[in-house]
């Protein structure tokens, strides 16, 4: 097993970062961004990492290839109004993503109504710290590595001074939900996804968090 380091990711990382949340779809094949092309994520991720209020903490092996990462917005509203200013940036990968599939260009259009508050469907929390994404590459044999990055993670989020840190989870998610749960995670509510999917917000609060690296 190789030696993975653990480090704050840094702008020029966008495309592997990408490439990561690509290769998220081989376990987990739901969603928007498991519909959207490689191009469409580097984009997305190349705003991410240029907001001073995002956390993105990354794990590299010994060739120094990211293969997990973990993030996190310390202001979901800020985070969105980045988006917002990009969105023209989006463009041209969502038209190459709806290629294939035409009814991203809907779904595109709706989220980005909902981080103004103009649609009725819900999909993430909107306001305050948020976890976001977290995943591993499959096929590797040291993804419990990936229990301690987000851990390092959460740390961070609470030295900046996030007390409580919403994030979601889709219901047929069943093993990371499971995971979340018994790591202390308490549900806020439930709510249906345009697609039919029922997605949970939970909670960790970070001044009750058990840290497993002390």
């Amino acid at each position: 097993m190789s030696n993975i380091r653990f480090r704050l990711a840094k702008p020029s990382d966008a495309k592997q970062i990408a490439y990561v949340h690509y290769h998220i779809r081989d376990k987990y094949d739901q969603g928007f961004f498991a519909q959207v092309n490689y191009s469409f994520l580097v984009k997305y991720y190349k705003v991410v990492l240029n907001d001073p209020c995002e956390v993105v903490v990354c794990a590299e092996d010994d060739n120094k290839k990211i293969v997990g990462f973990c993030s996190a917005s310390l202001d979901a509203e800020r985070q969105f109004r980045g988006m917002r200013k990009n969105k023209w940036g989006f463009v041209l990968p969502l038209i190459t993503s709806a290629l294939s599939n035409p009814s991203l260009i809907k779904s595109a259009l709706d989220r980005f109504k909902s981080t103004k508050g103009e649609s009725n469907n819900e999909y993430v929390t909107s306001k305050g710290p948020r976890a976001e994404y977290w995943g591993w590459l499959s096929g590797r044999n040291d993804s419990d590595q990936s229990v301690i990055m987000q851990d390092i993670m959460f740390y961070i989020m609470k030295m900046f001074g996030a007390e409580k840190l919403f994030f979601e989870v889709d219901k047929i998610n069943k093993k990371i939900f499971k995971f979340h749960k018994i790591n202390g995670a308490e549900e806020v509510k439930t709510f249906t996804m345009p697609d039919g999917r029922e997605r949970v917000e939970l909670v960790y609060d970070m001044n009750n968090y058990n840290f497993k690296l002390k």
